[in-house]
């Protein structure tokens, strides 16, 4: 029989890829819709999805937070040997879920227009940003489950699979876009009808997955509510919950920003940024969450030299993509402005914008794979820190102090910065995570080496 570092050292790049191919599709939702929007409607549009998409994200971070914090459990118990656990887990997965999207779609529908004014909509965007905003949380439950059931399947060794359902749901979108936008007319609401619309065909492909497989079913018997098991899930959602979320507090930051900048363009060039910097980061996540299944299950089989490997091998994976990722977009930024339709000064400050802000892409690797690995291991303390104190500390205060030193330079410079210095918290984190490790190898027999306690 193989051994658990084996099986996971052989298994790495099969998750990594599928899984940056998966996240990319999924953030690709909002900029294809994007690229329809601000080629059917206008730029005011455009900025309005920008403008209304962190409240959607809180409903899909719920719903990635959920799934991803119930894989891990499940994971950790595969790789124990506890089978019929790590069902029961994900039986209640599915019940928090569907607990979930009906709460977030009450609750968001009801407070959407104070929310887009809090984020200083107002005008024509807000009337964009509401529109678009009501269809999408009129689906709110959609989003939930196919955030959520993603990683359920990613972690049930159908990373392929999820990867090849999102390409499914792209697909959907794409020619839905086209559809209503193009040929109906329906203008932004067209836009997030045809999201929702794929992610319906999302749900729908990964349950009949679910269920349909041969090993490990999906039955009706593990959809009982397990009181023991809810406190489990809902502690381990709050690491993925926040990295799911912080890129969207990070766009509400700075949107706030560029709109209180005095620059009526600057809201536009954000939009531009988000759209192509802040999609590649996405592939960074993928990274990381490419890893996550591979080390719970190498941490609940109590294979050191395994988890060891995988987080190797995730930090080079991350650090040699960052850098990948700030070249291509350094080489292509140019072009950029005429994809999305801007022109003139819009096109010239978008340029600048995200060549400035493109450097975050260096340093964003090593974050992204810091907070997955030590949430995915049972480190909860290193992990929140490192997911909270950039959008709860970090970023409000350096997006308030470089614009008054550098105006809007300040404001695309904001994630570099916090960026670089997340990366040397996170060099510390895995150097003393290292020395905890080593210490367990050393303390316990090869054969009988466990990682519970580092």
């Amino acid at each position: 029989m193989q051994a658990p570092a084996e099986a996971v050292d052989r298994k790495f790049g099969r998750y990594v890829l599928s899984s940056m191919i998966t996240m990319f599709l999924q953030s690709a939702y909002s900029v294809v819709d994007g690229l329809f929007v601000s080629n059917f409607v206008n730029g005011t549009a455009l900025a309005a999805i920008n403008v209304s998409w962190p409240i959607i994200a809180v409903i899909t971070a719920i719903g990635t937070g959920i799934g991803c914090g119930g894989a891990v459990i499940m994971s950790t118990q595969q790789g124990a040997g506890h089978q019929a656990v790590s069902n029961r887990v994900r039986g209640n997965i599915l019940l928090a879920l569907l607990a979930a999207g009906v709460l977030c779609t009450a609750v968001t529908l009801a407070f959407l227009d104070p929310l887009l004014r809090l984020m200083g909509a107002q005008g024509e965007l807000l009337d964009y940003a509401r529109i678009y905003g009501r269809v999408m949380l009129g689906g709110g439950i959609l989003q939930v489950l196919s955030c959520g059931l993603t990683p359920l399947l990613r972690n049930d060794n159908r990373a392929v699979t999820a990867m090849v359902i999102m390409v499914g749901g792209l697909v959907v979108n794409l020619s839905l876009d086209f559809t209503f936008l193009a040929f109906f007319g329906w203008g932004i609401a067209g836009a997030a009808a045809a999201s929702l619309c794929s992610q319906l065909f999302t749900v729908v492909a990964c349950l009949a997955v679910l269920i349909t497989r041969k090993q490990n079913p999906l039955r009706c018997d593990q959809l009982r509510f397990h009181a023991r098991v809810w406190p489990k899930i809902l502690l381990n959602a709050i690491s993925p919950f926040g990295i799911s979320l912080t890129p969207s507090l990070l766009i509400l930051y700075h949107n706030v920003a560029c709109l209180h900048s005095g620059s009526e363009l600057a809201v536009s060039a954000y939009a531009l940024i988000s759209s192509t910097v802040g999609s590649y980061r996405i592939l960074l996540i993928g990274v990381a969450d490419g890893i996550q299944p591979l080390a719970s299950f190498a941490h609940g089989a109590g294979d050191v030299r395994a988890l060891c490997r995988i987080r190797n091998k995730g930090i080079l994976t991350a650090i040699g993509l960052s850098v990948a990722l700030f070249l291509f977009t350094v080489a292509t930024a140019r072009f950029y402005p005429a994809l999305y339709g801007y022109t003139g000064e819009d096109a010239v400050l978008g340029v600048h914008a995200v060549l400035l802000t493109s450097w975050q892409l260096i340093f964003t690797g090593l974050v992204r794979v810091t907070n997955s690995f030590f949430y995915a291991v049972g480190k909860i303390r290193y992990s929140l820190f490192m997911i909270y104190f950039d959008p709860l500390v970090m970023t409000p205060v350096t997006i308030v102090l470089l614009p008054r030193l550098l105006g809007l330079d300040g404001i695309w410079l904001t994630a570099v910065v916090t960026q670089l210095i997340l990366d040397i918290v996170a060099a510390g984190m895995f150097v003393h995570h290292d020395r905890e490790l080593r210490a367990a190898a050393r303390r316990v027999p090869e054969g009988e080496r466990s990682i519970q306690r580092a």
